[in-house]
């Protein structure tokens, strides 16, 4: 009997091993191009709004889409994937997929009526209305990128993202040239591209109806529970800075801190893009294979963390010119905030365990936890409308994260962690930064600052892609010793 080739069947453990790589760049390239829609489309939708209440409004907006997705999520994304590699996990997998998808379409317009209901009295603005309505749509997003993630289809995961985020924000910045420049104008093209997003998502990976497989809807529950107070309190450490800014500190501080906090949600978009790549390598093996797979992943991790580091500290400068007006006092918050990196890595991959071994509890406990350390912290700068503060606070708070996560689960794969080379990535990112505090806030130093980092990374590259050839050329050369003796 001929055998079949487990690495050329999707959806096998095999698979995703042999495209780990490869998805990874592709995870990666998606990610970037998410995250540009934001920076192309900020700068020409603070000049069309030209109104500080206006543009509140809209960031205000936007940031109840992303505080909803993390909530929306709840935990069963992860879990989708998990259960797909199980005994019986495609038909499993699609069912928490529907129940994933109808759950938040059923929330998300309940949400929509209750936001227009109490903001209807302000003008009538539809904007948080529609912001709760693209939130629960964008769970059916989650739930189909979940099954791709599983069945290592990164192109269509990719596309899907672009469709519901850079296409999303473009949407937005196209209706309000049309319609006018107003916020809720850029939410309708928004929310259309996000429908849109939705529907492709439905129709390509086919989530069943949720009591169509037995116990679906109790596995559901029972993973998406627990794990949502661990979701909300995430949420807050990602996005509670600019909600205590605008409780605390003076009148257009958190606007400010808003302006570059993509150097948070960007640094935390590319990892979770990466962790695409790396989820499925994780829940698809076991026992030694995990420690091994685990440790090979904790070194990519950890370089990977590195270079988001560099690179989006080394472009804090002209980024900041042009998204924030060229408040120079800026710059260095945005220098800074790269650095959740660090402690952000090694939660990905430490919580992925707990969801290999069903360990999902102690989410519910160390997120929150640690969220009201960070916030009890954070309350000092947070007061004193201290911006760099508050972005240190940030990222220690992230490394608290990651730490408390790692010291619950170092066991359960140990040997795995890879910590030198962790710890040596994390002193290398706090050093860099520290000398790009010291440069000169112009934007000329921005400029040159980039093309130095650039030609360094691309040297690098060079070297890397040699030594690996003599490395491939020398295995290929002992094989051919061996055989021929």
């Amino acid at each position: 009997m001929a055998s079949t080739d487990q690495s050329a069947v999707p959806g096998t453990p095999a698979a995703v091993a042999a495209g780990t790589g490869r998805n990874s760049l592709l995870y990666l390239l998606g990610a970037l191009m998410q995250g540009l829609g934001v920076f192309l489309v900020q700068p020409f939708v603070l000049h069309l709004l030209n109104s500080d209440s206006e543009w509140q409004e809209l960031f205000l907006s936007v940031s109840i889409i992303q505080v909803g997705v993390v909530l929306a999520a709840a935990g069963l994304p992860l879990a989708i994937t998990k259960v797909w590699f199980e005994p019986a996990g495609p038909a499993r997998a699609r069912a928490v997929s529907g129940f994933m998808t109808t759950g938040g379409a059923v929330l998300g317009v309940l949400a929509a009526g209750v936001a227009w209901f109490l903001f209807r009295s302000d003008g009538g603005s539809p904007s948080f209305a529609i912001a709760f309505f693209a939130m629960g749509l964008q769970s059916s997003v989650l739930a189909g990128q979940a099954i791709l993630r599983a069945q290592g289809r990164p192109v269509a995961f990719v596309m899907l993202s672009l469709v519901s985020s850079m296409a999303a924000y473009g949407g937005g910045l196209f209706a309000m040239l049309l319609f006018g420049a107003k916020a809720g104008t850029f939410m309708l093209g928004y929310g259309v591209l996000v429908l849109i997003g939705a529907v492709v998502a439905v129709m390509i990976t086919k989530p069943s109806w949720p009591l169509a497989h037995r116990g679906a809807v109790r596995e559901s529950l029972a993973i998406g529970l627990p794990v949502l107070p661990h979701t909300g309190a995430l949420m807050l450490l990602t996005q509670g800075a600019v909600f205590l800014l605008a409780v605390t500190a003076a009148d257009g501080v958190s606007g400010d801190y808003g302006k570059v906090q993509v150097f948070v949600l960007g640094t935390i978009t590319l990892l979770g893009a990466l962790n695409n790549a790396w989820v499925p390598a994780l829940l698809a093996v076991s026992g030694a294979e995990r420690v091994e797979r685990l440790r090979s992943t904790m070194r990519t991790a950890s370089f990977a963390a590195l270079g988001i580091v560099i690179v989006a500290s080394a472009g804090a400068n002209v980024v900041t010119h042009v998204m924030a007006g060229g408040k120079e006092s800026l710059i260095p918050v945005a220098q800074i905030m790269p650095l959740i990196a660090m402690g952000y890595v090694l939660y990905l991959n430490a919580t992925t365990l707990l969801f290999a071994e069903n360990a999902t509890w102690w989410l519910s406990v160390v997120t929150p936890g640690v969220l009201v350390l960070g916030t009890l912290a954070a309350l000092v700068p947070a007061f004193a409308g201290d911006l760099v503060g508050m972005a240190v606070t940030s990222a220690l708070t992230f490394l608290v994260l990651g730490l408390a996560y790692y010291l619950i689960v170092r066991r359960r794969a140990a040997g795995g962690w890879e910590l030198r080379t962790y710890l040596a990535c994390c002193a290398s990112a706090v050093v860099y930064v520290g000398v790009l505090l010291v440069l000169p806030r112009d934007v000329s130093t921005g400029v040159f600052t980039v093309v130095i980092v650039g030609v360094f990374l691309i040297a690098a590259a060079a070297v890397w892609r040699i030594r690996s050839r003599r490395r491939s050329m020398g295995a290929t050369n002992l094989e051919g010793e061996s055989t021929n003796g």
